[in-house]
């Protein structure tokens, strides 16, 4: 009969992996971790989102600059960056499309920017994005052009 000495026997019971308790505390750092980078990276999301929308209402400023130097007149719509206005004089006049693509850019939540010629008023025009919580959300969260 064989006899086993005593590091032989240890080497046959001792199990490799980890117990228990380890694997709880590295769940519990892992919590711990996600607890605080979680909301740090969707507030980065959240400024990204709104800088986004600033720089496309500046690229759609500049755009609407342009047409009222060729047109000599504002679009009566974000539409006439696009396509030829009805209005036959403005549409002679018309050396567009002054935004890239088939459709006028949207703000990062995929909502219309709103847009109104504002005759007499301070500023020639409204155009802004309602942010974050769309239509209805309070005046304080617009993203207004005038104001970036």
């Amino acid at each position: 009969m064989i006899s086993m000495t005593t590091e032989q026997k240890k080497k046959r019971y001792a199990r490799a992996g980890f117990t228990l308790m380890e694997i709880l505390i590295a769940v519990m750092i892992l919590g711990l971790l996600g607890a605080l980078v979680g909301p740090a990276l969707n507030n980065i999301y959240k400024n990204q989102q709104k800088r986004a929308t600033e720089a496309s209402l500046k690229g759609i400023q500049k755009s609407i600059q342009i047409y009222k130097d060729r047109v000599l007149k504002l679009p009566e719509s974000l539409k006439d960056l696009i396509k030829k206005p009805r209005d036959e004089q403005a549409a002679k006049r018309w050396e567009g499309p002054y935004v890239e693509g088939d459709e006028v850019p949207k703000d990062s939540w995929g909502e219309d920017f709103k847009y109104k010629v504002t005759p007499g008023a301070a500023k020639p025009y409204e155009l802004f994005s309602y942010g974050p919580n769309g239509k209805g959300s309070p005046k304080e969260e617009h993203i207004d052009v005038w104001n970036i």
